[in-house]
């Protein structure tokens, strides 16, 4: 649970979060993930499709255009 991953990890979708340090709450997730072949294909499949929600070619669009908007309100109130 440290930053830059909140965005991407679904908790219990596509893989867990557990809190930094605790190394025993990680192991069972691991545990519980490995021991079964469907489940551990699904949490692939589900991290594969979120992470292609980051693809740079649908994000950077979107930034492009904040970034546009922001300097046209700021010509507008400069």
């Amino acid at each position: 649970n440290t930053g830059g991953i909140p965005e991407l990890n679904v908790d219990g979708v596509t893989g867990f979060m557990t809190n930094v340090g605790d190394v025993k709450a990680m192991a069972e997730k691991a545990v519980y993930i490995l021991e079964d072949d469907e489940r551990l294909q699904q949490f692939k499949d589900n991290a594969l499709a979120r992470a292609k929600e980051f693809d740079l070619s649908l994000i950077l669009p979107l930034y492009e255009d904040y970034y546009r908007e922001v300097i046209e309100r700021s010509k507008v109130t400069a």
